[in-house]
């Protein structure tokens, strides 16, 4: 097993493994964090349980390599700072010739470095720089871009069609143009490397261009009512069923969801972990980026690929939390365990164990995007007129939470890895139905002692528990109602 020590500032592991020629080294791993710590920990002793020793031998080395590599990298910085050598060597009239193709191939795998990337984000940066930027701006001699250049960009990008699932089946005229988002998303990737280009030499001054404008268009979400109808016709496919009632109830992303680790579900503290996510990343991302928050790259379906799927770190610190679960959800995932065994029982060495809890039938990792894929089919096929993506049940879960809690946005948002800041200003939104109640308080306060035009609904007993029940936010300002009915009385 691997040990866990902090001395000073410096989280350790320290586990044993084999060399090739048999001997048993002790293996001494120091961390800037408690997370990667405990990470890494936990990678070490799934080795060691799987009796995986040459994977444990080979961590073993990537790490000395790595941190080889780091002292070499320090000390030449520090050469090259005591003896004055630029970070460039080009010359800066030759830089001035450059293309801005040529500055975005140096400039961005080391700001992405620099800035601590994830995979996806670089991927992120990429693909926008590839589909919209370089077909524009890729041959201009990058000292010739003008903010009147940068206008005139930004004028195309709006006319610019949507390509990809938003333009199929579709004639050239009811195809949409690139969303506000995605224009500025274009626009900061464009600007970004300006400032280092001026110190590189590739520019003499900075294009002073203005950023345009953005609309977010607010993704749906579903109330609680609307979630149980949905579980309730959910029968026909188990593992589906169980995504959605975790994305629900415990607020998470489809990555976080096929990225549950089994053997941190605890029955009797009712509890699991979420301490690592999947996800679908390019090569070239993987090669040009470190890997220190990756816990495993899965093997490849097919060779042809030019992406992988990957077990690495949550996004953030705080996203590295503790779910609680209802005792029906706790039901079913201790189901699905049960249902792993059998699996495990049936195919033996053909089963991929990952430790996954979201998993295919063989144990390997299940693709996020096909996960939302999957969950889009199904509303489809069952005729759902409001359709919400996977994230809309996060969005849902969340704004439920917040309601039941009485606006409690501390609590919900530290419980789904969260800030208070990002939950108020994305999970603020009313529902219809507490907007018809509002109104029916207005009327109630606005006309109380008049005879309204229309005669009273008469409504029975059972109707109103029920609505109270199903609806706390109507429940409380049904109370609302009551006690200034009895100061009014009195």
């Amino acid at each position: 097993m691997a040990t866990y020590k902090v001395r000073g500032a410096s989280h350790n592991v320290i586990y044993s493994y084999r060399t090739s020629a048999g001997q048993t080294k002790q293996q001494w791993e120091s961390y800037d964090t408690e997370l990667e710590a405990v990470q890494r920990k936990a990678y070490i002793e799934l080795l060691q349980s799987q009796k995986r020793t040459d994977e444990l031998r080979q961590a073993a080395l990537d790490y000395k390599r790595s941190r080889a590599i780091e002292k070499a990298a320090s000390k030449i910085a520090r050469d090259r700072q005591d003896d004055g050598e630029p970070a460039i060597a080009d010359a800066p009239e030759e830089n001035l010739t450059r293309t801005y193709r040529e500055f975005m191939e140096r400039f961005l795998p080391a700001y992405a470095r620099k800035r601590n990337f994830s995979p996806k984000t670089y991927d992120s940066y990429e693909t926008n720089l590839r589909a919209h930027i370089l077909p524009y701006f890729g041959d201009w001699v990058m000292s010739t871009i003008t903010a009147q250049a940068i206008d005139n960009f930004l004028d195309h990008l709006r006319k610019k069609p949507c390509s990809g699932y938003k333009s199929y089946g579709k004639k050239a005229d009811e195809i949409p143009t690139l969303s506000s988002p995605t224009i500025k998303k274009c626009y900061n990737i464009l600007m970004v490397g300006f400032p280092t280009a001026k110190r590189w030499g590739y520019v003499s001054e900075i294009p002073n261009a203005t950023a345009p404008s953005e609309k977010y268009k607010k993704r749906k979400s579903w109330a609680a009512s609307a979630i149980m109808e949905v579980l309730d016709q959910m029968v026909d496919d188990p593992l589906l069923h169980l995504a959605v009632h975790l994305g629900f109830v415990c607020s998470l992303r489809a990555g976080e969801v096929v990225g549950i680790d089994a053997n941190s579900v605890d029955p009797n503290d009712q509890s699991l972990w979420i301490t690592q996510i999947v996800e679908r990343v390019s090569d070239k991302s993987l090669k040009e980026l470190p890997k220190e928050r990756i816990i495993q790259i899965f093997p490849k379906q097919t060779s042809m690929s030019s992406s992988c799927m990957i077990l690495k770190a949550p996004k953030t610190d705080e996203s590295f939390r503790k779910q609680y679960l209802t005792t029906p959800l706790l039901k079913e995932v201790l189901c699905r365990l049960r249902e792993i065994k059998e699996n495990k029982e049936l195919l033996g060495r053909d089963y991929h164990d990952y430790g996954l809890l979201i998993c295919q039938p063989d144990g390997r990792p299940i693709d996020p995007n096909n996960l939302c894929k999957s969950f889009r089919k199904w509303q489809t096929a069952h005729h759902i007129e409001d359709q919400i993506d996977f994230q809309g049940l996060r969005k849902s879960g969340q704004m439920h939470k917040v309601r039941i809690t009485q606006n409690n946005y501390q609590l919900v948002a530290e419980s789904s890895g969260q800030s208070p800041e990002v939950l108020m200003s994305n999970y603020n939104e009313a529902l219809d139905s507490e907007k018809r109640n509002l109104s029916q308080l207005v009327e109630a306060d606005l006309y109380s002692g008049q005879a309204t035009a229309a005669a009273p609904t008469s409504i029975s007993s059972a109707v109103l528990l029920n609505r109270v029940k199903s609806d706390p936010a109507f429940a409380q300002q049904l109370l609302q109602l009551l006690l200034r009915d009895a100061e009014t009385a009195v």
